[in-house]
């Protein structure tokens, strides 16, 4: 059974529950209601909350009257009943569903992914929860656990191995929604599997059983800012007492759950984690890699790669780490980066290999546990080849920070009021008061700005225009005086970011960049030459390049290596993925990016380097400009470097490189 016909039993519940939506609404100031709103982060007062709640209570009343012998967990809606034909229909279909959790779909496609945000529920492929669960079933565990167990994959699986010869292994479901509680009973109903223990509950507030010991767990990707600050407060004393570190309170959920899970554990208890790669990559991931580093035996830390999308709907790579509680010396950590998916038997036998190799399905790379620190970016360690680390020897490959200086765009606060289209600063009379700009990535899908270009968004109404303030007096300028009074009218100088300003309309400063690169991007990311003098906001990143590369006019040169294959592929190592395809890249991350430096290139290369620029400025083919720059690089790479290029940095750069 696919995804239309999920939707043709989400088009029947939708008919039944526009009966009982009036009837839910007549419920909504109840406590229970109330805390259930709360709970999910939906608001009461939505009329899309009521669609959301009735799709629920139809889909537990379903379930309820399907499996009329189980004991269910109590919600705020079990006084719904479903109609019998409803209920005979999709039970009918679960049944003969090939689906691996047909009631777990069937839930995921009636709360859509922007609904199950707030709480951060996201589910795990089936071919994932099985290699982690077979992961920590080859130690043989007594007790088995699943943490934020959700619509109950991982206990499903852990469940069909116990019966497949395997020793007894007593399982536990934790999760703090009764209802998903409820579907992980109908789905283990549904194919006739003894029930796991499922206690509702939320782990933060609970401790480990004392004999568990083996984890398995895919934690809430809760932002921190939908953290309430007396949980985050209480959070972070925990952490605080259990490790005695401090942690920046921009710390995720998943990383508050991946640092309790590792506090309780015994020694020798195994876990199997799945956490965003930004719990480990983020600034405040340093503290959890060192408890990582310092108090477990670290197996394997499995990456996808960029190309891939192994969780559907989330905007965040993810990481999965295998791991036993405690330290042994000499231990080897597995890094896999998968660009397709393994069969669990591939993926666990890669895991015995002592030594780095290609993998059919990705790469392996493996090092000593002691030495992991050394590596700011965990999600990169299988880009840091030997080639790479020969490059950087004779100076061809740089970090883009001995290069440029490089900064963020220029944050305003109030893009409404600051950044304008051409027909408002003509008609408000302020051309004298603002300098051109550019708001959005997307209105530059192209890796040169020019002049033509900025004049067509201008025309197309787009805001081209910065009000930029510095070093003039309003009071002697009405047209511009008159506005900043408007804008204070509307309150735009109470903004938290204005209001850190000596006057509240001044910009910060930044000079016009040579070139400029896309911070957010879904399979496009791109530097910009700046050939319409523009000063981009803070959705893009400056470069400035250093007095070397201006004085032997290279400029143009690092544009077109930046955008080589070779950098542009190894942002993810510097990167934060988001899934999709999707990369966040902040300054002080892009200052690591590897990049052909320009300045110890023979005259030769320049030359045919800029009869490249040259040609592309005739044709304007980006396709076929990159593909040149790619097959010079590819030769660069590969050559004797005394052909080529110059083996030494200016002594300035060496010692920045040091």
């Amino acid at each position: 059974m696919g995804t239309s016909n999920l939707k043709e039993i989400v088009e029947q519940i939708d008919t039944t529950a526009k009966e009982y939506i009036q009837i839910i609404q007549r419920f909504m100031d109840d406590t229970k209601f109330i805390a259930w709103c709360k709970f999910h982060g939906w608001d009461i007062s939505d009329i899309e909350t009521s669609r959301l709640i009735a799709r629920q209570a139809i889909l537990n009343a379903v379930i309820r009257q399907a499996f009329p012998c189980l004991t269910f967990f109590d919600t705020p809606f079990d006084f719904i009943n479903a109609p019998d034909s409803l209920v005979s229909r999709i039970y009918e279909t679960a049944k003969h569903s090939q689906l691996f959790n047909f009631w777990g779909e069937l839930y995921s496609t009636l709360i859509p992914q922007r609904y199950r945000r707030h709480i951060g529920q996201f589910w795990t492929d089936e071919l994932i929860a099985e290699w982690m669960v077979a992961w920590l079933i080859q130690f043989q565990p007594k007790f088995l656990v699943d943490v934020g167990c959700g619509a109950g994959n991982f206990l499903v699986k852990a469940t069909r191995y116990l019966q497949n010869g395997y020793h007894d292994v007593k399982l536990c479901g934790l999760d703090f929604s009764p209802l998903l509680l409820n579907i992980t009973q109908a789905t283990f109903s549904t194919h006739h599997l003894p029930l796991p223990n499922l206690v509702m509950k939320d782990y933060l507030e609970l401790s480990l059983p004392a004999d568990v010991d083996a984890i398995v767990c895919n934690p809430p990707y809760t932002r921190h800012h939908y953290i309430a600050p007396d949980v985050k407060d209480r959070l972070q004393r925990y952490v605080k007492g259990k490790f005695n570190i401090d942690i920046s309170r921009k710390a995720t959920m998943a990383f508050y759950f991946l640092m309790k899970l590792i506090a309780e554990m015994h020694e020798g208890t195994y876990a199997a984690v799945i956490v965003p790669m930004e719990v480990l990559d983020a600034s405040y991931g340093n503290a959890v890699k060192h408890i990582l580093s310092e108090q477990t035996v670290l197996s394997a830390i499995i990456n996808f790669s960029q190309k891939m999308n192994a969780f559907y709907g989330v905007n965040v790579g993810a990481s999965i780490l295998l791991f036993k509680k405690g330290y042994e010396k000499g231990n080897i950590v597995h890094h896999v980066t998968l660009d397709t998916l393994p069969t669990t038997k591939e993926l666990l036998s890669c895991l015995d290999s002592t030594a780095s190799h290609k993998l059919p399905f990705g790469n392996l790379v493996t090092q000593p546990q002691t030495e992991i620190l050394k590596i700011p970016k965990w999600f990169s360690i299988t880009s840091l080849t030997p080639e790479i680390k020969k490059w950087k020897q004779t100076g061809l490959v740089v970090p883009l920070k001995t290069l440029a200086k490089i900064v963020r765009g220029i944050a305003t606060g109030a893009n409404e009021f600051f950044v304008l289209p051409t027909y408002e600063v003509r008609q408000r009379n302020l051309e004298s008061y603002v300098i051109k700009t550019i708001q959005r990535n997307r209105e530059i899908q192209d890796i040169m700005l020019d002049e033509a270009a900025w004049e067509n968004l201008s025309d197309e109404g787009k805001r081209v225009w910065l009000l930029y303030l510095n070093d003039i007096n309003i009071r002697n300028h009405p047209e511009i005086s008159a506005y900043i009074s408007e804008g204070e009218l509307k309150g735009y100088n109470q903004r938290s970011l204005v209001q850190t300003r000596k006057q509240w309309y001044l910009m910060e400063k930044r000079d016009i960049p040579p070139i400029f690169f896309t911070i957010l991007t879904r399979g496009n990311p791109r530097f910009i030459l700046n050939k319409a003098g523009v000063r981009p906001l803070n959705m893009f990143i400056l470069l400035y390049p250093n007095s070397y590369i201006r004085k032997e006019n290279c400029i143009e040169q690092l544009w077109a290596l930046l955008n080589s294959t070779f950098s542009l592929s190894r942002l993810h190592s510097i990167s934060r993925n988001y899934g999709g395809n999707t990369l966040k890249v902040e300054p002080r991350e892009l200052d690591n990016l590897p990049v052909i430096n320009p300045l110890v290139l023979s005259d030769k290369v320049r030359i045919e380097i800029k009869g490249l620029i040259n040609d592309f400025y005739r044709h304007r083919d980006i396709t076929v400009f990159l593909k040149e720059v790619d097959a010079l690089v590819g030769t660069l790479l590969n050559s004797n470097e005394s052909n080529y290029y110059h083996s030494s940095l200016p002594v300035q750069l060496q010692l920045v490189e040091s």
